[in-house]
């Protein structure tokens, strides 16, 4: 890879002309007078911070302000994006540098806001990488980069985001000679003056509600519940009722970003909780409805069935550990201390096992999630298609394939076809129709079924872009080939592609033959034999076969292809001589076939050689 931070250019003369264009745009913009240099510094490092959406989890948007340059929050493949940081106090903004990785903001602005909701715009303007540096002279409590078009079809992508301004100020020294009691700083005066940790001998009305006492790497956290109406729970509302200061919120999102759920997703937007969806709480929260354990979350099936909670515990905050493992008695902590000494050998054996297991099944069913990102942004522009074909009397065509190619999208159609409705344009061979990403996002979508698009799939990016493929097109088997470990991994992903996209309709999955990844969600026959009822009668679903058929297996599936009434996908794992569409999945990384362009499968990979 290239150097991470990109080259360092000057852009002076970009700056001129941006800051004159801002001046006319910004006039209503509060002048605050100017300040000494040494009076600005650094307010950003380490406080709260959440992000409109996360590329993957382990991208978090505290990654931006941690001061670390090898970590970097990065956003959904789609527009717009923004990042949001909490000053925890109106402060006098002087100055925003923001660090980019490859894959970078091409149009954004810097906005501050008191509240988090009314945003003021400060900067704005065209981005090309690198390092930005913007001069501002605002004053706000919430600080946001809000983009509005990246540089490809990845997200946008921060290793650091630097706000500078004026620290806060101290209070002016009594004139009374008595000593007075030190003013708390406004973080510390945010924690309780006493809770049952810090103050053994308080009574038990200063007790804090729940009480602060459980197992090794228990937490503070509470589960969303709904209103009276029957709406969510929002997460200022709840901030307002155990931290008292609905403007906290973002610190509850950012101890949860990143936590799988119970149900196996992420909270990616702050604004769109779910019920049953937990939520890690600041230190000094009180009230009821409170719980204070390990953390709940989404848990695979354990390989063993004697697993206990302790073997895979939550992450857990050094004082919280220190606090719950100082209430443990000596005679239970030297029984601990024997236990260890007992069963190490044995927990070592186990570990041994597992990880032995899982280098022959290393991929679990977290694979089967699909990007929600790409998908979104598929998914509305399929609608929009829909509303416009049906805003000008036109059929829906039949679409081969679809490609997100930088700031458009490009579909690859079944059968020529002309004219095309707008936003969109038609190739001269009028067998491709494209529009541009922006105009899809703006543009009337239809509620329509999306059950056309069913079984399109998202195969990986290309060299060019994202490329998906729509397999019910094939009108025959699909062969999967390459090392069994790569094979197994492409195969899930295709799974969670043609079962979780929106535009999916759940359809039946039968695997057939041994050797096969086992998902819960689908069913295992011994033959396909079992099978050949449904591929009578059947509504269609994909199935998937460890060997390639036999010469009568194929002459049967031949014939149901000839239907256009049979909606099955055939995958094949393995060669097989009678396969329509045949893909080789490599340890590079790279899924090959004769006719598509050679995509890396593997997300992250993929963004990362794009911008390279």
């Amino acid at each position: 890879m290239s150097d991470r931070r990109g080259t360092r250019t000057a852009r002076a003369a970009t700056t001129v002309v941006l800051t004159a264009l801002a001046a006319s745009a910004l006039a209503t913009v509060p002048v605050l007078p100017a300040r000494a240099a040494e009076e600005v510094v650094l307010v950003s490092q380490g406080r709260p911070a959440v992000a409109s959406s996360l590329e993957k989890p382990e991208f978090l948007a505290r990654n931006a302000v941690d001061g670390n340059p090898e970590t970097r929050w990065s956003s959904g493949f789609s527009d717009p994006q923004w990042l949001r940081i909490d000053l925890g106090r109106s402060t006098v903004v002087h100055r925003v540098e923001i660090d980019w990785e490859v894959s970078h903001s091409t149009g954004y602005s810097i906005q501050l806001s008191d509240d988090g909701e009314t945003w003021e715009t400060h900067w704005f303007g065209a981005g090309d990488g690198g390092q930005d540096v913007h001069d501002i002279l605002g004053e706000g409590r919430y600080v946001q980069m809000y983009s509005t078009q990246r540089s490809g079809t990845a997200g946008n992508s921060i290793w650091e985001l630097r706000i500078y301004g004026e620290p806060e100020k101290k209070a002016a020294a009594p004139a009374q000679p008595a000593s007075p009691k030190p003013e708390p700083s406004a973080e510390a005066s945010a924690r309780p003056s006493a809770t049952p940790e810090a103050s053994p001998s308080a009574s038990p009305e200063a007790s804090p509600v729940p009480s602060r006492s459980g197992p090794p790497g228990s937490v503070l956290y509470y589960v969303i519940g709904t209103e009276p109406d029957g709406s969510v729970e929002k997460l200022n509302d709840i901030s307002e009722r155990f931290l008292g200061d609905r403007d906290r919120w973002p610190e509850i999102a950012e101890l949860t970003e990143g936590h799988r759920q119970p149900d196996g997703e992420y909270m990616t937007d702050p604004r769109k909780p779910k019920p049953g969806w937990v939520l890690k709480m600041p230190k000094d929260a009180t009230g009821k409805g409170l719980r204070f354990g390990p953390l709940p979350g989404y848990e695979p099936a354990s390989p063993s069935p004697s697993a206990t909670p302790e073997a895979s515990p939550s992450p857990v905050d050094v004082s919280d550990a220190e606090a719950a493992s100082s209430s443990v008695p000596w005679p239970t902590i030297a029984w601990a201390g024997t236990a260890v000494l007992v069963l190490g050998p044995l927990a070592g054996l186990v570990v041994w096992l597992v990880r032995r297991r899982r280098r022959h099944e290393p991929f679990d069913d977290s694979l089967l999630r699909t990007d929600t990102s790409a998908a979104w942004t598929v998914d509305r522009a399929l609608r929009v298609l829909m509303a416009a074909c049906e805003r000008d009397g036109l059929e829906v065509p039949g679409t081969t394939g679809v490609f997100i190619e930088g700031s458009s999208l490009r579909l690859r159609l079944t059968n020529p076809a002309s004219p095309a409705p707008q936003p969109w344009t038609v190739s001269e061979d009028g067998q491709s129709w494209s529009a541009p990403l922006a105009k899809l996002q703006s543009g009337a979508a239809s509620e329509g079924s999306t059950a056309r698009f069913a079984r399109l799939v998202n195969l990986g990016m290309g060299e060019t872009g994202r490329v998906l493929v729509n397999f019910s097109v094939a009108r025959g088997v699909i062969s999967l080939d390459g090392p069994t470990r790569v094979r197994h991994e492409v195969l899930r992903r295709w799974l969670g592609e043609l079962t979780g996209n929106p535009w999916s309709n759940e359809p039946r999955v039968v695997m057939v033959g041994n050797g096969l990844p086992q998902p819960e969600q689908v069913e295992h026959l011994a033959g396909i034999e079992q099978v050949l009822p449904e591929l009578e009668v059947g509504d269609g679903g994909v199935l998937v076969l460890s060997q390639a058929p036999s010469p009568a297996q194929q002459d049967m599936l031949a014939a149901r292809f000839a239907s256009p009434d049979f909606t099955w996908v055939v995958i094949v794992l393995g060669q097989s001589p009678s396969a329509r569409w045949r893909f080789t999945a490599g340890d590079d990384g790279w899924l090959r076939s004769g006719f598509l362009p050679d995509v890396r499968f593997d997300e992250q990979t993929a963004v990362r050689r794009g911008g390279e």
